[in-house]
């Protein structure tokens, strides 16, 4: 039984990290859709959603101003979220008549971009963070995207950089460019599976008001699909974010936040495990969504299956790399914290961080917990 347990388990995990974006490479040289991009310039909105970010406000307003898009087919709105510095003031101050304050009282990211979306006179809303700046012309080859009539939201590249060697900024770099390739094979053969909630674009027309707990970036593109417009990247809108350096704790409950509202979001749409209706989104969400957040069950699983077989031969090798890579993220954390940060290590580290934070949203969730607000800072990557 023991055995069973253990080959099912790495079984699981070996097809969520290998197993399904072999399936998505193989695919989308087999069977790719592409979309029919043309040069267009529609009407659009930019909503900037900011909690106390008076230190990165103006160079985000700048950065947008600065994009080539027709000046009077963008409008720029900031949507403070009961912030309580000086970020409002910067706004009316230095931007009158360039970008429209939007104030609003702590409400959470969600809900300042239903009440911005409620008044935004574009014909497409793009969704971004003050933290993330886009290259010049990054607009203009996202709207590209919206001559296809079946194309309902476009998300853009995002290149992370790392800032310091820290851990939690280089494993999200690397932890990105994983997760970016899938996106791009999600999105050339049917749709990507959520956005990049700092550079995503939607039709206004598709917009729907969330509740405030729900993860607007995964949920927006997910009810348009199952109205029939799917969710593309685009390689060429490009976005730079530094990897800030946080604390381990942090980047954790950070990501615990982004499973938590996730799970919460599949709950909103149920229709899309639907196997009949929705056979390849369904089999997206299980194995890029749920199976994904559930690896940290199947690796304490192989592990105490693997502990059970250690007297059978060719079980103990397994159990002792099983070991050495859990004490090696152990070692890297014991030496993170004095701020010594040898190659490699990061690597087991940041890797058991995203798999204790799905174990932490569940938990949250059996509470009966929401996490609504969010503090300054860029968010992880999902």
């Amino acid at each position: 039984m023991a055995a069973i347990v253990l080959w099912t388990a790495l079984g699981v995990i070996a097809y969520v990290y290998i197993g399904y974006p072999l399936l998505l490479f193989l695919v989308a040289q087999a069977a790719a859709r592409p979309v029919r991009t043309a040069p267009i310039t529609p009407s659009v909105t930019m909503i900037i959603a900011a909690y106390n970010e008076e230190e990165a406000i103006a160079a985000k307003i700048e950065n947008t101003l600065a994009l080539d898009y027709p000046p009077g087919l963008l409008e720029i709105l900031v949507v403070s979220d009961g912030s309580t510095d000086r970020t409002n003031e910067i706004v009316e101050r230095e931007y009158a008549g360039r970008a429209t304050l939007l104030a609003r009282p702590r409400a959470g990211k969600t809900a300042a971009q239903n009440y911005a979306a409620s008044v935004a006179r574009g014909e497409v809303l793009v969704f971004s963070d003050t933290t993330t700046m886009y290259e010049p012309g990054m607009l203009r080859a996202m709207m590209a995207n919206f001559a296809d009539p079946t194309v309902g939201s476009v998300g853009g590249d995002v290149r992370y950089t790392s800032e310091g060697g820290a851990v939690t900024g280089k494993g999200r770099q690397l932890y990105w460019s994983y997760e970016a390739a899938i996106r791009r094979w999600e999105s050339r053969i049917y749709t990507v599976i959520g956005a990049t909630g700092c550079v995503y674009s939607l039709r206004r027309s598709l917009y729907v008001p969330l509740d405030a707990a729900a993860i607007s970036d995964f949920v927006q593109p997910t009810m348009a699909l199952l109205r029939g417009y799917r969710s593309v990247v685009e390689d060429d809108a490009g976005a730079y974010e530094v990897a800030e350096s946080k604390q381990l704790g942090d980047e954790m409950q950070r990501r615990a936040r982004v499973v938590l509202r996730g799970l919460r979001g599949v709950g909103y749409m149920p229709e899309i495990l639907n196997p009949i209706r929705h056979p390849w989104l369904c089999l997206q969400i299980l194995s890029h969504r749920l199976l994904r957040w559930a690896v940290p069950i199947f690796l304490l699983a192989a592990l105490l299956a693997n502990a059970c077989l250690v007297g059978t031969p060719g079980y103990a090798a397994l159990f002792a790399l099983q070991v050495a890579f859990y004490g090696a993220a152990l070692v890297a954390l014991a030496l993170d914290r004095v701020h010594v940060r040898p190659p490699g290590l990061f690597v087991p580290l940041y890797f058991c961080l995203i798999n204790v934070a799905p174990l932490l949203a569940l938990w949250m969730l059996l509470k009966g917990e929401k996490k609504i607000v969010w503090e300054t800072g860029p968010q992880p990557v999902k």
